[in-house]
């Protein structure tokens, strides 16, 4: 067809546009509502019709974008047809539901929002992408004959939307936001190393909002002005807690954002510390998040001194212990704050647990010196250890026999890496005949294998480490676990 023929427009709006009463652009072969919303698009008048050529096929659920967008409006069509059928206030319903109870990063997201799609900015449209992506469930998409799951096309999709935002020139809050809950998409999902890789680009773009403030593209998107405090501490505590726990599961290097903890510090002190006080309700975001920092903050001074130490082995085992007894008292008050059926679901407890795991299995294997210091600390790791393998035993445990089941909304994907941390540690303790009682050393991995087993329906991170204790167990070991 011409190019006269393609840029034709219509005497009058489509039937479908006419019968919901939506404004029209009339062009031909299909409006702009209809062609985004990947509907029909007809014309009442024959003459118009007999110009347009047969409608193009709507691409399926598995499919890509059909072309790149190369500007802000298109961008935001091909967001909103991701969207689709999903609405803004079911958007916000699912991040009530699934996000929030344990990681609330999406400030005022409801105030942000707008009946409809349309009327949504780009940048909060693409924060309820990634909320879509982080609560879609791979049970529901099983990959099968080596093609991309629906889950794993989401992901990609949502990923490229992002990447074309930034060619844009695009950033906000929102946005930013928007890669903190991609990133956490893939600590949970076990996608490495694009977590690692996505941190980085995290953290750079929150200081571009410093360095490099967005222009007027995106306004108005609700929050008009200057960004509220409240905003800024929260974006920071998701990125200082995931960084800090890839950093932590990744290796030996040191997180991202270790070169500014003092700047961090004050920037988050004078809003955090207040949450701790009496008075202060322990259930709101803020205060929620106020504790997770503070126990990734933990983690973080102990990885660091593990894997960085100085050449003083009494300087770092000072360290280590100091940072041990901080831990041990933050892990007592939030024993007191949370009930004991709910300690499952505490992201905080949990990287306390990760924290003193790493700090008694490093006591467990350092050489004794000439003092006597390094051989009780040796002495008490070992017994701890083996007290705080009982106890995420004992925490798992009534989910792997069926006495409980896991409110995966409320479940904090962190944790995954705490059961395979413990049942790696077991792992190797049988394999070195460490364990005076075998038997209850085999039973304690059966359960957290049975376990991850449970929680990789949800998160596939699960698969991923279950492969790793795989590869160093002995199949005589794998034999053993299958006959339990």
């Amino acid at each position: 067809m011409s190019t006269q023929g393609r840029a034709m427009i219509a005497d009058k709006a489509c039937t479908r546009c006419s019968q919901s009463k939506r404004g029209c652009d009339r062009a031909v072969p299909g409006c702009g509502r209809c062609t985004r919303i990947r509907r029909r698009c007809e014309y009442e008048v024959s003459k118009t019709s007999r110009l347009s050529p047969p409608p193009s096929q709507s691409p399926g659920p598995g499919t890509f974008l059909v072309s790149e967008p190369t500007a802000p409006n298109q961008l935001k069509n091909a967001t909103i047809q991701k969207l689709e059928p999903l609405t803004p206030e079911s958007a916000v319903a699912a991040y009530r539901r699934a996000v929030e109870p344990w990681f609330p990063i999406a400030y005022r997201l409801q105030d942000r929002l707008h009946p409809t799609w349309d009327e949504t900015s780009l940048d909060v449209a693409l924060l309820c992408l990634s909320i879509l992506l982080l609560t879609t469930s791979p049970s529901m998409n099983v990959n099968s004959d080596g093609k991309t799951s629906e889950l794993e096309t989401l992901y990609l999709q949502t990923k490229s939307s992002l990447a074309l935002a930034e060619g844009l020139g695009l950033n906000s809050f929102p946005i930013v936001q928007s890669r903190i809950l991609i990133t956490l998409f893939e600590v949970s999902h076990g996608f490495y190393p694009a977590a690692y890789i996505s941190i980085g680009a995290t953290v750079r773009a929150v200081d571009a909002l410093e360095d490099h403030p967005t222009g007027d593209v995106l306004q108005p998107h609700g929050s008009a002005g200057a960004v509220s405090e409240e905003e800024t501490i929260l974006t920071w505590c998701g990125i200082l807690v995931l960084d800090r726990y890839i950093a932590t599961e990744s290796g030996p290097r040191s997180s991202l954002t270790r070169s500014r903890t003092a700047w961090l510090h004050n920037l988050l002190k004078p809003a955090l510390c207040p949450t701790h006080e009496p008075n202060q309700d322990k259930n709101s975001p803020r205060a929620r998040f106020a504790r997770l920092v503070e126990a990734s903050a933990m983690l973080d001074k102990i990885h660091t001194t593990i894997n960085s130490p100085t050449s003083e082995q009494i300087f770092n085992l000072e360290e280590v212990m100091l940072t041990v007894k901080t831990s041990t008292t933050l892990q007592t008050l939030l024993t007191e704050e949370i009930l004991a059926e709910d300690h499952l679901y505490s992201g905080t407890l949990g990287l306390c647990h990760i924290a003193l795991l790493l700090a008694f299995e490093n006591g467990t294997k350092i050489s004794f010196s000439a003092s006597n210091a390094t051989e009780n600390w040796n002495s008490l790791a070992t017994t701890s250890l083996l007290s705080i393998l009982s106890t995420i035993t004992s925490t798992v445990e009534p989910f792997t026999v069926g006495t409980r089941s896991i409110d995966f909304n409320s479940f904090p994907p962190l944790v995954t890496f705490l059961v395979y941390k413990a049942a790696m540690i077991t792992t190797e303790r049988l394999s070195r005949g460490l364990d005076a009682a075998n038997d209850d050393g085999m039973a304690r991995l059966r359960t957290l294998r049975k376990f991850l087993r449970i929680v990789g329906k949800r998160w596939l991170s699960c698969e991923r480490y279950l492969k790793l204790l795989d590869e160093d167990t002995t199949p005589r070991m794998l034999k053993a676990i299958e006959q339990g």
